[in-house]
C-alpha cells in the first residue's frame, strides 16, 4: 500500500465513475485511501455506488466547483501524495506506481503527470503549453517533456508542496491547474509530464453541468490567471484569440471584462 490519497470529484457520473473507481481498485500499487467527493450530484454518490476498503463517500448538497469541490476533499486526505483523478478517466494498472516513483526519486518535484490518451490513437493530453501567450493542452506525445506545466485531469501531487489547499477557490472551473502549476514554480518547485501514455480521458462534462457559465468562467479564468502570474500567458495574445473567437460566438465579453478589471 502506497501514502497516497486519491480524490475523485464526482457529479452525477453515473458509469463513468464506477469504471473510474475500477480502474483505481485495480492499480498495482495501491492507494492509501480513495475518497469520492459528491459535489452536488442529484442522485447522490452513496446511493449509486457500493462502499469497498479504502473508499470514503462525501458530499456537499450544492456544486463547488472544481476547485472548491477538491479543496473539500482534500481536507479529508491523510496522504503524504495526492493524486486528482477525474471521474472520466480510465487508469492503466500502473498508473499510480509509475507516477509515485517519480515523486520519490525527486525531492523538488512537486506534480507529475503521464500522458493521456484519448483513444487508441488519438492524444487527449500531454501537459500545459504556455509558450504562445495562451494555455493549451500539449496534444502530441513527443511534446509532453517540454510541457510547462501538468494538468489535473490525472495528476500526483506532494502534499507539502501543495499546503492547506489545492486550488484557489475564487476560480472555481477552468484554469486552476494552470494557477496551481505557476504558484508551485514561483515557490521552487517542479513540475514533470512524463513520456509514457498510462490513463485514457473520454471526456469533460464540465460544459453541460455549467451550462452558459462554462464559456464565461473559461475566459475570465484566463486573464485572471495571466493577470497573478508573469510570464504565465500574455494579455495581448488572450485578446487578440478572444476577438477572433468572438465572431463565431465563442467567447464570453462579460467573462474578457471580468477577468480583465476583476481585482
Amino acid at each position: 500500500m502506497s501514502d497516497v490519497s486519491i480524490i475523485v470529484l464526482d457529479i452525477d457520473g453515473g458509469e463513468m465513475l464506477r469504471a473510474c473507481l475500477d480502474s483505481i481498485a485495480a492499480q498495482t500499487m495501491p492507494p492509501r485511501e480513495v475518497i469520492v467527493f459528491d459535489n452536488g450530484s442529484r442522485t447522490p454518490v452513496a446511493e449509486r455506488i457500493a462502499l469497498r476498503d479504502g473508499l470514503h463517500i462525501f458530499r456537499s448538497p450544492t456544486n463547488l466547483g472544481f476547485a472548491g469541490g477538491n479543496n473539500a476533499a482534500y481536507r479529508h486526505a491523510t496522504g503524504a501524495y495526492i493524486a486528482l483523478i477525474n471521474n472520466d478517466v480510465i487508469l492503466d494498472r500502473d498508473w499510480l506506481a509509475t507516477v509515485a516513483a517519480a515523486l520519490d526519486a525527486d525531492p523538488k518535484l512537486a506534480a507529475v503527470q503521464t500522458i493521456l490518451r484519448r483513444d487508441e490513437t488519438t492524444i487527449d493530453g500531454a501537459g500545459i503549453d504556455i509558450s504562445d501567450g495562451m494555455f493549451r493542452q500539449v496534444r502530441h506525445a513527443e511534446g509532453a517533456e517540454h510541457a510547462w506545466g501538468v494538468s489535473a485531469t490525472a495528476a500526483l501531487y506532494r502534499r507539502e508542496a501543495l499546503g492547506d489547499a489545492i486550488f484557489d477557490e475564487m476560480l472555481f472551473a477552468y484554469y486552476e491547474d494552470v494557477d496551481l502549476s505557476a504558484r508551485l514554480h514561483e515557490a521552487g518547485w517542479r513540475t514533470e509530464v512524463l513520456p509514457v501514455i498510462k490513463a485514457t480521458h473520454r471526456g469533460s462534462q464540465s460544459a453541460s453541468i455549467l451550462g452558459r457559465d462554462a464559456l464565461r468562467l473559461r475566459t475570465r479564468n484566463r486573464y485572471l490567471v495571466a493577470r497573478r502570474h508573469r510570464g504565465v500567458g500574455r494579455i495581448g495574445a488572450l485578446i487578440l484569440e478572444d476577438l477572433k473567437l468572438a465572431l463565431r460566438g465563442r467567447t464570453s465579453l462579460r467573462g474578457m471584462w471580468q477577468g480583465l478589471f476583476t481585482r
